[in-house]
């Protein structure tokens, strides 16, 4: 008799053993769901140049977030003394012991595992539960916040999270949430199947001599809230020096792209004023815009530059690259020489 209560309570041991095994962690509060984001932000990067973001992003998941995938799609405008227009696209799948980012500008997926001890994540973490509420997407969540940040949550889910610092902010807003969604839908992101490349622990980062920069304005945003958080005191109080570190932290990635882009912006400028130059007529002209034309994407978004007469337009055209053309020669030492980006922009005033 007592060999059998044994063996019951063996069984039953073992049964609870591999429940708590095969059971998923709960990372959010209900099974499954579909969030659309609005995503907003920008500021003042330095005197005369601003940052204006515009984009959206999707947040699945299934077995309470066993199975998860968030999608942003952000276009990135800066104005002023620099021009440039950048969009950017990213794809993270969460499952099982790994994470997979979709890198869509080398067209591969870096697969990395999760960090041990960090499965359960807790997105309060350092916030405190302000007492608010706010109904978003018809849904009531919570508020919560620390200095620079503001989130409010539902069941886990964070329905609206914002980040402001050094004059910048970055904001995501849900403006639907579904809970009957296919869970079929999040076995995969809406991209082409690129090739798998294992990666180490950490995410990636733009590498500079002295610090390593996260890749997307929102995790730099966080970084600067971090440096400054530890640092206790008021952004407006920092010296000019400490100032122009952290804002290397948010600016350094376009600084790196506007250092590569300008020179090439002129060669290409003049290597099209060459050709337009020999063009008989109109249909030779739009061919000389070609590799101009690659490069208008950085600048704007008004995807037509078609020459309809050239007969008509050709001094005018042509006038017009020579005096882009003498503007950045005048300024293209300066570039070359430029160690941060407030010396950018200074060389780019006009």
């Amino acid at each position: 008799m007592n060999h059998f209560l044994v063996s019951i309570s063996s069984v039953m041991v073992l049964g609870i053993a591999l429940q708590a095994q095969t059971e998923p962690h709960k990372i959010y509060e209900v099974p499954k769901a579909e969030v659309i984001y609005k995503i907003s932000g920008g500021g003042s990067l330095a005197e005369d140049v601003n940052l204006t973001l515009e984009g959206n992003g999707k947040l699945r998941f299934r077995d309470w977030g066993a199975v998860e995938l968030f999608e942003t799609n952000v276009t990135e405008k800066v104005t002023g003394a620099l021009h440039y227009i950048d969009h950017k696209l990213s794809c993270i799948k969460r499952e099982s012991n790994e994470i997979l980012d979709v890198d869509f500008k080398t067209k591969k997926i870096r697969k990395r595992p999760l960090p041990k001890g960090k499965k359960a994540r807790d997105i309060t973490k350092g916030l405190s539960k302000s007492g608010q509420q706010l109904m978003i997407a018809n849904v009531v969540c919570d508020m919560w916040t620390a200095k620079g940040i503001s989130k409010c949550i539902y069941k886990g889910i964070p329905l609206f999270t914002e980040y402001r610092a050094m004059g910048l902010y970055y904001k995501e807003e849900a403006t639907s949430v579904r809970f009957d969604i296919n869970s079929s839908s999040t076995s995969k992101c809406s991209v082409p199947k690129y090739p798998v490349e294992k990666m180490a622990l950490f995410a990636a980062h733009f590498k500079t001599r002295h610090v390593k920069i996260p890749d997307t304005f929102s995790d730099r945003m966080l970084e600067v809230i971090s440096l400054l958080n530890a640092k206790n005191t008021d952004e407006e109080k920092l010296p000019r020096k400490e100032k122009e570190r952290v804002m290397h932290v948010l600016d350094h990635p376009l600084f790196e792209s506007q250092k590569k882009l300008l020179p090439k912006l002129l060669q290409t400028m003049k290597k099209t004023r060459a050709c337009l130059a020999t063009a008989a007529n109109s249909e030779t002209a739009n061919s000389c815009l070609d590799e101009m034309l690659s490069l208008k994407h950085y600048f704007t978004n008004d995807k037509h530059n078609k020459i309809v007469s050239w007969e008509k337009e050709k001094n005018r055209v042509l006038d017009r690259f020579d005096r882009h053309i003498t503007f950045l020669e005048s300024r293209m030492n300066c570039v070359r020489s430029a160690q941060h980006f407030s010396d950018l922009t200074r060389c780019m005033k006009p």
